[in-house]
């Protein structure tokens, strides 16, 4: 297959993937705006006959509500049928009203239904037929407050589906007609770029494999295929003259051969030992280039591989709390759902992949004065999506006015985030988490000022046993694929690395407390 080809079918299907996967996601988008766009008709068009609908103490008028309700009928273009209920003793439903445009019918409504209208629910279903596609609409009819009554209307969607069909029609014919026109545009600069000038190149190239050094490519543009045209006419002047000035030695070579034998026999022994020592430099020097050039990709790898990292690092975060509170959504079908937690559990392993990529090149953090408060707002700040989407609730009391700390921030806001996550960890569904600041006097071998710091959770706390190896590196209860067991044991070297000390206390089923202690900048540094 020819690189024309080639370059053109990848161009092809890159564009035909791009418009299917964006008309795929518009029709999504124009379907779900259309049912919040039904929710709100729906919403005011049962308002709107509350205020047709006999209340309280007031006395129904069949004529003025038969004209209401026809009235309501015509200035609605999209209602097709209207039935109003109220809701006599014992929650039983008596019919007001019935008024239709065309003559369907409404489905029943059930005891759940029922139910749900009391609730102050309003309720949609679909309906499709083979020639109309409809919204069965249950809306509850308040007084004060209070559920009176029901209304069940039908809205057709006909309009909406033959807008979108005639949408998807012009986008498709617009997607051919943009796809046939570069594929046009391709064949013809490939042709004109990039064939022909690469046939000529070729033809030349078979001339010289021939024997013929006279052969001679005309640049066709100043761009890589001309530069290559250009350096293969200075390759060929090159070897001519070589050839040329080749010939002429051998001449020579010839006439004094006798002359020069026995010179040529010594200097061959000479010129051997020589070469293998050339040989032998230009061996090392080969590997050390190839090693150097190595490093310089490896270095060039590494700075890019940590920007690329860092640009991704965020919005990864942000797309992963809106995932997980978008699966908390009451209405999500258990197939989005699902397709949500697949989504999720990709993005984790990428953020998982790209923290381990930052570790390994990112330089070191600078140090200054911190306020403990600070950080841990940050911190909780960070860990809110995934609070909310657990339904664990995160306590913070922290006493103001505390002295400052020297120290890192990013260092000190991930021995934050490490503790915090593994208490979520270890809470169960709707657990909760309390974090506490102070200051302490300490005395003894810990003599001097203390900014503490307090997370403690109510979750299924830790075994006596593996008391004394949590900050164990790589030591983890964690299932398989949950847990590295690296963050205890670099919290606790990033605390010991600013001078402070880190305790925990647990008991089974009871909760954990983690305490960190920091030391207090003297107050003239304040």
């Amino acid at each position: 297959m020819r690189i024309k080809t080639k370059i053109l079918l990848l161009t092809i299907s890159t564009l035909i993937s791009i418009l299917f996967i964006s008309t795929y996601y518009t029709h999504k988008a124009a379907e779900k705006t259309h049912e919040n766009a039904l929710r709100d008709e729906a919403s005011k068009i049962a308002r709107q006959i509350e205020s047709y609908m006999p209340q309280g103490a007031k006395q129904a008028d069949p004529l003025e509500i038969d004209e209401h309700f026809d009235e309501l009928l015509f200035l609605s273009p999209h209602l097709v049928r209207v039935d109003a209920y109220t809701l006599n003793a014992g929650d039983q439903l008596k019919r007001v009203v019935s008024k239709y445009k065309l003559p369907v019918e409404l489905p029943g409504i059930t005891p759940e239904d029922l139910k749900a209208a009391l609730r102050g629910e309003l309720l949609l279903s679909f309906e499709q037929s083979a020639e109309h596609s409809y919204v069965n609409v249950t809306a509850p009819l308040r007084y004060e407050g209070l559920v009176f009554g029901i209304a069940g209307f039908k809205v057709s969607q006909d309009e909406f589906h033959e807008l979108l069909s005639n949408k998807r029609k012009v986008t498709i014919l617009v997607s051919g007609i943009a796809l046939f026109a570069i594929a046009g545009v391709l064949v013809l600069s490939m042709d004109r770029l990039v064939s022909t000038p690469i046939q000529n190149l070729l033809k030349a190239i078979n001339r010289v494999k021939e024997g013929d050094l006279n052969a001679t490519v005309e640049p066709a543009a100043s761009d890589e295929i001309g530069a290559l045209s250009k350096h293969f006419n200075e390759m060929l002047s090159t070897i001519r003259k070589d050839s040329a000035e080749k010939e002429e030695l051998l001449s020579q070579i010839n006439r004094h051969n006798d002359e020069l034998k026995q010179k040529v026999d010594l200097a061959t022994l000479e010129l051997l030992q020589r070469n293998e020592a050339l040989r032998r430099a230009n061996q090392s020097i080969s590997d050390i280039q190839r090693k150097l050039g190595h490093s310089r990709r490896l270095a060039a790898v590494g700075q890019i591989s940590a920007t690329v990292a860092h640009e991704l690092g965020t919005p990864l975060h942000s797309v992963m709390g809106h995932l997980q509170l978008l699966m908390e959504e009451p209405d999500l079908s258990a197939d989005a759902s699902r397709r949500l937690k697949i989504m999720l559990s990709q993005l984790e392993r990428i953020t998982a992949s790209i923290q381990n990529l930052l570790d390994t090149t990112r330089p070191p953090d600078a140090m200054g004065s911190l306020d403990i408060n600070k950080i841990i707002e940050e911190a909780a700040l960070l860990m809110h999506p995934e609070a909310l989407s657990k339904q664990i609730t995160v306590t913070r009391n922290l006493q103001q006015g505390l002295a400052t700390v020297y120290g890192s921030n990013m260092k000190l806001q991930e021995v934050f985030l490490n503790i915090m996550d593994n208490a979520m960890d270890a809470c169960a569904q709707g657990g909760a988490i309390e974090v506490t600041t102070g200051m302490l006097e300490g005395d003894g071998a810990q003599k001097g000022r203390y900014v503490t710091a307090t997370i403690k959770d109510n979750g299924r706390g830790i075994p006596a046993e593996h008391l004394g190896c949590i900050f164990t590196p790589f030591y983890t209860t964690k299932a398989y694929g949950q847990g590295t067991g690296l963050g205890l044991a670099i919290s606790h070297e990033t605390i010991q690395t600013h001078h402070g000390r880190i305790t925990v206390e647990s008991r089974v089923d009871k909760g954990s407390a983690f305490t960190i202690y920091l030391p207090a900048e003297p107050e003239e540094k304040k």
